[in-house]
């Protein structure tokens, strides 16, 4: 005999309309159903979980064992119920068999899982390509500081020596010296303004400019 059960049952299962017990305790519910021989006619093996003891069902038979689980429809929505019914040479056996995971509950199982895992992949993944990225443009930028580096010193030593060239290596030009100011009251850029009789051409005083001796700085 298999010890998978043909037919797991779940709450009380009728056989021509009388509930289908455990021959030993009269237990009603968590029953399970298996083919015994190989004849259709041959009595079902019928074992109750409440007690373990097993025993034969006239009524249920083989082929009335067949008959439900060629009937039995797959359930269409997670949420339906694996109820049955079946008659098998004027006997009738209905019930409701223990519910299995159906390609319904996997695919629900399965997007229950994506949706809950797909930020923590998605945050995984930006993760892995940044990385990526910076492994990658790690020697790309490494190179483009060194090109810019010797670019810097090319142009530094271009102008170097073209000054150089230009001047005689004279080296570059320094800042010119700021002259100092002059110590000669009223001096402004060289020129004094005095009154004087002297230098007036009425021989009234008049204003006059003339170079200062000092500094000399006039235009």
């Amino acid at each position: 005999m298999n010890t998978t059960p043909d037919l797991k049952l779940v709450g009380v299962a009728l056989v021509d309309g009388r509930p289908l017990a455990c021959a030993d305790c009269d237990n009603t519910f968590s029953l399970e159903v298996h083919k015994r021989g190989p004849f259709e006619t041959g009595p079902a093996w019928v074992c109750c979980l409440a007690c373990g003891h097993g025993g034969e069902d006239q009524a249920v038979t083989n082929g009335l064992v067949d008959a439900v689980l060629d009937g039995w429809a797959q359930r269409q929505k997670s949420a339906d119920r694996d109820q049955f019914i079946a008659e098998w040479r004027g006997t009738v056996l209905e019930g409701e068999l223990y519910p299995t995971l159906d390609v319904y509950q996997a695919a629900g199982a399965a997007k229950a899982v994506y949706e809950g895992a797909q930020p923590h992949v998605k945050r995984w993944l930006r993760g892995k390509k940044r990385s990526a990225k910076a492994v990658v443009k790690a020697p790309l930028r490494l190179a483009k500081t060194k090109a810019g580096e010797a670019s810097a010193s090319v142009k530094v030593a271009a102008v170097g020596a073209a000054w150089d060239l230009q001047t005689g290596g004279a080296g570059l030009p320094g800042k010119p010296s700021r002259m100092g100011r002059c110590r000669v009251k009223g001096c402004r850029k060289g020129w004094v303004t005095i009154t004087t009789r002297v230098h007036s051409t009425t021989g009234k005083k008049q204003q006059q400019r003339i170079r200062c001796a000092v500094c000399d700085r006039a235009d």
